[in-house]
């Protein structure tokens, strides 16, 4: 954003001419959203450099204030009947030649631009200019860049402000559009036959700038107002003549007052009350408006809704990441607060620090899990884009990430196998069969051998048994020590293990229920009928998602009573001819040594295993009145 008052740069555009209005060019690449249909029509592409920066240069060639169209921002000369000013900008596009000459038109019509009328003391006149240069260091300090100040010259200072509406609670937007002729436009009025239109509502927490520029007579501020133009791509023309009467009237209430701030202040809090746009903004066209009845100071657009509404989405979402990078956030994996510079953000809106972020995603890589690369929300499973992984992870890392998601992803399609010699991947045939394109080597995909054709397939227990007998001759050969152990291997898994019905990874459950989920690709199956499973409607038929034995193992780890139950249950039949039958539920019981009191673990009931009573306090049932507590057996 220029400011940006250089007089250096004033002195080197004299003498330039003022390019025609006929040779001004219109940008090619109009922006298009492939949510709502284009119609072709001409746009910028650029929200805050195009759309916005040609509002300004429609703006200033209403003041009559010349804007370069060259990269280095060099002045350029006005015709010599109007007071040549120059307008300081750097990299500005050239605006549609007859929108300026339009603008230019009207405000020769509404002012002589050539004179004031206004003759003033040289006291006033000086006061003039030091209360001028005060304003705008103030505007500067306030708005900063959002403040464009034009060189001044011929005793004229002018610039321009870009006010920024921001609603924190967000606000809707809504257009009914029609789409009957074939292009998208507004609707206009009540029209009798809306079979064709339709409402698109969004929703924004920023709006694209209202452009007001302004052009300081040197009259002004203590006799008459600043003569200026508002510009905003989302208003029609009527609503724009609304807020140009605001701005007259807040001068009236405040006439010799510097009056610039508070235009820019109302403008920013108020112009949407004013409007009617408290709740809820309402795109519309000037097609519906009376272009005799608004304001001349009042500069509209009138671009089609599939340009405006794509500009204002991206204009919010800029602005909220811009909002985001520059305040504090709390991170949901450490719980530590870092500025918005410091956090990756993710396409599901959930953000992380970068360390969290990056060990996350170092560790999947590591592990080898990258199809479990997903947002750590739990609640969450997008799936981490590759243009983060790549900022996160390094080289290395980053093409092993490829490797893994390749390899996971030829696991998952049931024609891919893998060559037996070098690994690499190949597509099986109707008969079974694969040649692998790096090695030329041709196998079954059934037994992983040469390819024999006409013959049964070996089976694994056919060909370890060769291998052993071999072993045991001294034959073995190569790599067929290798295939020896890893056949072994295979059939020690296989026993005791289920194979995932995905990936077929062998997979075995050491404890807890029998959904499982593949550590390869993720797939829940039931480990019972090892059948692809989603979620637990399964464990309503005749599989269980608790074995008995699960359930009892779990009972005893979490219940010493229990534990020491069936402790007791089995000593009980280990010494069944030493036990002693429970009075109360007539389970055989043992003795510990030779105490005769016993304990039931059936019934829980404690009696004595002399007279085979039920013992309640051990102090009164045993001693010298009564039994002897420690017996031997006879």
């Amino acid at each position: 954003m220029p400011r940006k008052s250089s007089r250096a740069r004033g002195e080197a555009g004299k003498g330039q001419k003022r390019p025609s209005p006929k040779s001004a060019s219109r940008n090619p690449n109009p922006i298009s959203n492939p949510e709502i249909p284009h119609d072709g029509g001409e746009a910028p592409a650029d929200i805050v450099g195009g759309a916005a920066v040609d509002a300004a240069a429609e703006a200033l060639e209403s003041l009559d204030v010349s804007v370069s169209a060259d990269a280095a921002g060099a002045p350029v000369e006005l015709p010599p009947s109007q007071p040549p000013l120059e307008a300081s900008s750097s990299g500005r596009a050239e605006v549609d030649g007859s929108l300026e000459e339009e603008a230019v038109r009207k405000l020769q019509e509404l002012v002589g631009f050539g004179g004031e009328g206004v003759e003033l003391t040289e006291e006033e006149a000086s006061a003039n200019d030091q209360r001028q240069e005060d304003e705008i260091f103030a505007l500067e300090a306030i708005f900063g860049d959002n403040v464009v100040i034009f060189n001044k010259k011929g005793g004229q200072r002018s610039f321009q402000i870009r006010v920024h509406i921001e609603i924190p609670d967000g606000i809707d937007v809504s257009a009914r559009l029609s789409y009957g002729s074939g292009s998208l436009k507004y609707r206009a009025g009540q029209d009798a036959d809306a079979s064709d239109d339709l409402v698109y509502k969004f929703r924004v927490e920023h709006l694209p700038p209202i452009l007001l520029t302004c052009l300081l007579p040197s009259s002004y501020p203590s006799h008459q107002p600043p003569l200026f133009t508002i510009s905003a791509e989302w208003m029609n023309k009527m609503m724009i003549s609304s807020l140009c009467q605001m701005l007259d009237t807040i001068w009236e209430e405040q006439k010799g007052m510097e009056v610039t701030y508070q235009w820019a202040q109302w403008l920013q809090s108020s112009s949407l009350s004013h409007l009617g746009f408290a709740k809820e903004i309402v795109l519309s066209s000037d097609l519906a408006c009376d272009h005799d009845r608004g304001d001349k100071r009042s500069l509209s657009h009138n671009a089609p809704p599939d340009v405006i509404i794509p500009r204002m989405m991206r204009c919010n979402d800029d602005k909220c990441h811009e909002a985001f990078l520059h305040a504090i956030h709390d991170c949901m994996i450490c719980f530590s607060e870092f500025p918005g510079t410091d956090f990756i953000k993710l396409p599901c809106h959930h953000f992380f620090c970068s360390k969290c972020m990056q060990t996350y995603c170092k560790m999947h890589v590591k592990e080898g899990t990258v199809v479990k690369l997903l947002c750590p929300d739990t609640k969450c499973g997008c799936v981490v884009p590759p243009n983060i992984l790549k900022r996160l992870l390094g080289e290395e890392e980053f093409e092993r990430w490829e490797g893994l998601l390749l390899r996971r992803t030829l696991d998952s399609m049931s024609d891919v196998v893998y060559c037996p010699r070098c690994e690499t991947g190949c597509l099986e045939d109707a008969d079974n069969e694969a040649v692998c394109s790096s090695c030329l080597f041709s196998f079954c995909t059934l037994c992983r051998d040469r390819r024999h054709v006409g013959e049964k397939c070996m089976l694994p227990e056919e060909k370890l048994l060769i291998l052993e007998k071999r072993q045991e001759a001294g034959k073995l050969q190569g790599d067929q020590h290798k295939f020896l152990d890893e056949l072994r291997s295979i059939k020690a898994i296989m026993k005791d293990s289920k194979m995932c019905p995905r990936c077929k990874m062998a997979i075995y459950k050491i404890e807890g229920c029998n959904k499982m989920s593949c550590c390869n690709c993720g797939q829940y199956f039931c480990y019972q009928c090892n059948s692809a499973i989603d979620g637990y409607e399964h464990f309503r038929g005749s599989c269980v998602l608790f074995p008995q034995e699960e359930l009892v193992r779990w009972e005893m780890q979490m219940n010493p009573r229990a534990q020491r139950q069936a402790v007791a249950q089995v000593q009980a039949e280990m010494f069944r001819q030493y036990a002693h039958p429970c009075p109360t539920c007539r389970q055989p019981c043992p003795k510990v040594g030779n105490n005769n009191h016993v304990f039931c673990w059936a019934c829980q009931k404690h009696f004595c295993a002399l007279c085979r009573k039920t013992v309640h306090k051990t102090s009164q049932h045993f001693g010298p009145k009564g039994c002897k507590q420690h017996t031997a057996d006879p």
